[in-house]
């Protein structure tokens, strides 16, 4: 999958770290999310991977939704 077709991509920046979310074309053409954290330190470059199928972004991004709504009504 890391040569996955990208569907649509964005990024977010945050001092040494980028984040980039890629929907890709899965093998079977159903859409999945690819998040990259990318963060650099020095001259070290570290990447991290997080994959989200088309059949589980439902409850994934519900999760994450609450967690905003947690982090977001703490302040």
């Amino acid at each position: 999958m890391e040569f996955a077709p990208s569907l649509f991509s964005t990024r977010a920046s945050a001092g040494r770290r980028t984040y980039f979310f890629d929907v890709k074309s899965a093998k079977n053409a159903k859409p999945f999310l690819k998040i990259t954290q990318s963060e650099i330190n020095g001259e070290e470059k570290k990447k991290s991977y997080l994959n989200v199928f088309d059949s589980e972004i439902t409850d994934f991004s519900s999760a994450l939704n609450e967690a905003v709504q947690f982090i977001q009504s703490s302040k």
